[in-house]
């Protein structure tokens, strides 16, 4: 079968790049900003440990990283398995690295993500070699797990685009938004701190796993500016939950109070503006894994370069 596979060469596939701030979470999924870590130092210690020390048996997965030298630059390859049995099989705690083990097709035992790390505000990009490979929350579990930054738990922020993000900031309330989901993320929501977890809890509950539509439209009468406020409050929570995994989609109508007290209405999509972008990345790795890691490390700095100016003003500090 690796004949086959070998004749075939080399495919490209396309993949979505995602951006995400690492910020220090609150045991509620609500991030707060944190010094910028030293990521090459990091990842330097990292690479020179044993394997033992770079796997993390989480309650419900094992995670497995690998740094890379890419182009002079450290970043790191998040590998999920697969099959437990098989890899206990095949795993030794006393080799260096995956690469000394019998993997076999390693794309049968394991998942593969790409994370570069930029040289600014914690800010990763991500590419999962496949929708089962780890995301952005697995990489928070792996550096918890390893203790990477001590003991504090950690969380992320998709990079919404300043212009959003300053469109929260500057309204007063909302009167309106709509939120479509699957009902198996209400865990996730609900450790955002958001209120409509319930609501997909309760259709799960009557109805079985299901994509959900929810809209909230408060009254535009002056005794509902506490529905409002809950509203914009809503939405924020929405805005940081915006990662296409949680949430297909994200709308809000703010509402902004000018200084002669007129009032005026804005509609933003926070799905829509966060910075993403697809890529053709070259698959079917020399080690048989369904990504060529260097080409995704490359594709990732790419794109972050093209939207470098955005990136940074929504990392740098608020006035």
């Amino acid at each position: 079968m690796a004949q086959v596979g070998a004749a075939t060469g080399i495919k490209d596939r396309e993949r979505t790049i995602n951006f995400y701030e690492l910020v220090r979470g609150d045991g509620r999924g609500v991030g707060r900003r944190m010094a910028m870590a030293d990521w090459g130092q990091i990842l330097e210690g990292i690479r020179e440990k044993p394997l033992s020390q770079r796997v993390y048996n989480g309650p419900t997965r094992t995670l497995i990283g690998e740094v890379m030298r890419v182009d002079g630059g450290l970043h790191l390859k998040l590998l999920l398995v697969r099959d437990q049995g098989a890899w206990l099989s095949i795993y030794r705690s006393e080799k260096d690295s995956i690469e000394e083990l019998d993997l076999g097709p390693a794309s049968q035992l394991v998942e593969i993500s790409i994370i570069a790390f930029l040289p600014f505000g914690n800010v990763i990009g991500l590419i999962q070699g496949s929708p089962s490979a780890p995301g952005v929350g697995a990489l928070e579990e792996w550096l918890m797990g390893l203790k990477v930054l001590g003991d504090f738990p950690l969380d992320s922020s998709p990079m919404v685009s300043n212009e959003a993000q300053e469109m929260l900031r500057q309204s007063s309330e909302a009167s309106r938004i709509e939120v479509t989901m699957h009902t198996n993320r209400a865990d996730a929501l609900e450790n955002r701190g958001s209120g409509l977890s319930g609501v997909l809890r309760r259709v799960n509950a009557d109805y079985g796993p299901m994509k959900v539509t929810v809209i909230l439209q408060a009254s535009r009468s002056r005794d509902q500016h506490e529905g409002r406020a809950a509203l914009r409050a809503e939405a924020k929570i929405l805005a940081d939950a915006s990662d296409a995994q949680e949430i297909a989609r994200a709308n809000a109508k703010l509402i902004y109070i000018d200084a002669d007290e007129t009032t005026r209405t804005e509609d933003v999509n926070f799905v829509k503006q966060k910075i993403t972008a697809k890529r053709r990345i070259a698959t079917t790795g020399d080690d048989g894994s369904p990504i060529r890691n260097e080409a995704a490390v490359r594709a990732i700095l790419q794109v972050a370069q093209e939207h470098d100016e955005e990136l940074r003003a929504i990392v740098a500090p608020q006035a």
